[in-house]
């Protein structure tokens, strides 16, 4: 299988047509030679300088990751900058790179759905919370009810014990809180689309102090921090992934480096 064949693969498995206009998914970087076969997959959060050297470690051919490298042309491929820096050494090790970015989180097993089932929402009443015009059961976000309500801070608290991190919220219009709608990373543009589906939470990251404001008295909007939210993401595409006919031969190994730049105090 060439790289070109594993991206067509992963493309059948992640519909690029569900994922957000403009999203830099797919095929980054490849091998030389092109026909060059792909013998191991490593499947990561993101890149940074730990994860390249866990696939040179283990003498890895491609990197399947979710938060896309590229996200603009680079002028240059140089040491100066952190994106071109990574691109110069994927190309020297022969690694190749795709992403599969909002295509997994649109997946009906994806982002959304892999947080919604650790949060514990019963899984017959998930649904996508935008759900794609195409696919059946695709779409954006999701919905769906605690077997129990909440107050407000039990919920909080057990997001907080869930997503592993402190939580930021704003109160709603009722302190029961059962019906969760939730976007993974940065969704807060959809915070109307929560309203309009009369839940009593919505759950995202990357929230700014002023939409907190419009929340307030509305509804109980979460932020838990965006890789809290996504942590499921490397196990989830890996379930996928293995359990492919196509990609049996492949030997696909999950990173174990944690990419996230932030710390608590």
């Amino acid at each position: 299988m060439t790289i070109t064949e594993l991206n067509d693969r992963l493309n059948e498995l992640f519909p690029p047509e569900t994922a957000w206009s403009g999203d830099a998914i797919g095929l980054q970087i490849g091998r030389y030679p092109s026909n060059l076969e792909i013998r191991s997959l490593l499947v990561a959060y993101e890149i940074n300088q730990d994860v390249i050297s866990e696939a040179a470690l283990h003498d890895i051919d491609c990197i399947c990751v979710f938060h896309p490298l590229i996200f603009s042309p680079l002028r240059t491929i140089t040491r100066q900058d952190r994106v071109s820096s990574h691109v110069h050494d994927l190309i020297r090790y022969n690694i190749g790179l795709i992403v599969v970015h909002t295509n997994f989180d649109t997946h009906p097993h994806g982002t959304n759905a892999l947080a919604a089932q650790s949060l514990g929402l019963e899984r017959a009443t998930l649904r996508p919370l935008i759900p794609d015009k195409n696919l059946e059961q695709f779409g954006m976000g999701i919905i769906g009810s605690l077997p129990e309500s909440m107050t407000s801070i039990e919920f909080a608290e057990h997001c907080s014990q869930v997503f592993g991190a402190p939580v930021r919220f704003a109160k709603g219009n009722t302190d029961h809180i059962q019906k969760i709608a939730m976007v993974c990373g940065s969704g807060s543009q959809y915070m109307k689309s929560a309203l309009d589906a009369n839940v009593d939470c919505f759950i995202t990251a990357d929230v700014k102090y002023h939409q907190f404001h419009e929340a307030k008295g509305a509804i109980m909007l979460l932020d838990p921090g965006h890789a809290e939210m996504e942590q499921f993401v490397v196990s989830g595409m890996m379930s996928i992934i293995k359990h492919d006919d196509t990609l049996k031969n492949l030997t696909i190994i999950g990173s174990e480096v944690h990419t996230s730049p932030i710390h608590y105090a």
